[in-house]
């Protein structure tokens, strides 16, 4: 399963100019497939992490204000 971590650090280095396939698969962990993966859909990963990331703190928000206040107790 391809992580956040992973997907940020391929965007980072294609942005950074690197070309070599190899030294990417190295640097982040990744199989060949997983690579042409990442490659081919970056944008979708993206999208994917910060839909999980949004709800993530939508979630956070509800469970603070669903609890009482400690002078309520």
């Amino acid at each position: 399963m391809i992580s956040k971590f992973q997907v940020e650090s391929v965007g980072k280095l294609l942005d950074a100019g690197v070309t070599n396939y190899v030294q990417i698969r190295q640097q982040v962990g990744l199989t060949s497939a997983e690579l042409d993966d990442i490659i081919q859909n970056r944008k979708y990963y993206e999208q994917q992490f910060a839909e999980q990331e949004r709800i993530a703190r939508v979630q956070e928000l509800q469970e603070a204000k669903s609890k009482k206040k400690w002078w309520r107790r």
